[in-house]
């Protein structure tokens, strides 16, 4: 309960979201927080208020950090009004034009906006029985399957809406703030890319991965800082309303038998209008293994047949809005956004517990970078995962 002492703010919210979901006169029973580095733009608290007569409600509260310091380090304030406006905003659009609630994100409860007050209030999904992925481990066949089936119905919602409803689809996408620009504003954050970029060219093999060292060379010194501003900045012909943070962190899952079943997409504030190759890149290169990438057809082939019949069901032609060789064609342009994103978010997965960092361990923007150089993490795994990954976008002519 010690936040609470720390954050009266989030008691206050903790009773106004227990009113809206039916609890008077609620008992804070239970308030836990998150791990060390699971919430890189603010905290999360799992919340169980009882009623009078005792019984047990949970919810998640994700709270911004408010130390001005660390609202200096990264865009706080824009990333919490982007999830907060797809709450409020974009999904009851959605589910207007759909005539049906989408079941691959949570229920969000309450919100505030307010300046150093941002915070959601949501479902707990664990207690619907969904679980987080382990972050160490590789995605595999049939999480790839409905990761890629789940995003195809959500993209699909874009292009049907803009193709119907362009003027509303319009109005909908300017109230997004592209958080990744913003990043890209900050200082240490194209130091971070060139760095990494450098970090990957160890992963090579001299004599052994020649044609691929000779092709990577491209994204030597700022070039790979160009590379991933055009995939984040541009609007291309065929794009959509995006889940933009999409690493298996921001994924929860459900499991009979020991199979996957059903998936929750979570953490929307990197929301942003852009390719859909930008949402499945990124999810397939930073979660999965270099077997699951030389079966990348199969995959968009499972992507785009949800998309279509999720298009076709809500009264548009799939085949003109986004034909299959045109995904194909643009996995060869926007991939790269998946790729770069991957040099960091693997390094993350394979940080040793104790070294894993967060924006609360009090280092100065300029200690960003050397910080996160200084992690210890486990090279030989991240070599051979970088390794097939650049192989595997050189393979494909994407690279």
């Amino acid at each position: 309960m010690e936040a609470l002492k720390v954050r009266p703010d989030i008691a206050t919210f903790i009773t106004s979201v227990s009113d809206h979901i039916g609890v008077k006169n609620p008992t804070v029973t239970s308030i836990t927080t998150n791990q060390k580095g699971e919430g890189y733009l603010g905290e999360i608290f799992m919340v169980t208020v009882a009623d009078p007569h005792g019984h047990r409600h949970q919810f998640v509260i994700k709270a911004a950090f408010v130390e001005e310091k660390i609202r200096e380090l990264a865009p706080i304030r824009k990333s919490f009004q982007n999830e907060t406006y797809f709450y409020t905003h974009l999904c009851p659009a959605f589910r207007k034009f759909a005539g049906t609630t989408p079941d691959f994100f949570p229920e969000c409860y309450k919100t505030v906006v307010d300046e150093n007050r941002e915070m959601l209030a949501l479902e707990n999904l664990k207690e619907k029985g969904f679980e987080c992925f382990d972050k160490t481990v590789e995605l595999d066949d049939k999480h790839v399957e409905l990761i890629f089936k789940t995003y195809g119905r959500f993209h699909a919602l874009s292009f049907a809406l803009r193709d119907q409803e362009p003027e509303k689809y319009e109005k909908l996408a300017k109230g997004l703030f592209n958080v990744y620009g913003e990043f890209l504003g900050k200082k240490f954050f194209p130091e971070h890319l060139v760095e990494m970029g450098k970090v990957v060219g160890k992963a090579f093999v001299p004599g052994e991965d020649d044609d691929v060292i000779d092709a990577y060379r491209k994204y030597s010194g700022d070039n790979i800082v160009d590379f991933f501003a055009s995939c984040v900045t541009s609007e291309p012909k065929y794009s959509a309303l995006l889940h933009g943070d999409c690493w298996s962190n921001n994924m929860m899952f459900k499991y009979q038998g020991g199979t996957v079943t059903d998936i929750r997409l979570i953490d929307w504030q990197l929301m942003k209008s852009g390719s859909p190759v930008c949402d499945l890149s990124y999810c397939l290169y930073s979660g999965a293994s270099k077997q699951i990438f030389d079966n990348l057809d199969h995959y968009l082939r499972i992507y785009h047949d949800s998309f279509s019949d999720c298009v076709t069901e809500l009264g548009s032609d799939p085949h003109k809005l986004y034909p299959f060789e045109a995904l194909k064609a643009d996995w060869k342009k926007y991939a790269k956004f998946g790729m770069i994103m991957s040099f960091s978010i693997l390094r993350m997965k394979l940080t040793h517990k104790e070294d894993i960092i967060d924006l609360t361990d009090g280092f100065e923007m300029d200690e960003i970078n050397e910080v996160f150089a200084n992690m210890k993490f486990n090279e030989t795994d991240y070599y051979s995962r970088i390794r097939g990954l650049v192989r595997h976008m050189f393979e494909i002519g994407a690279l």
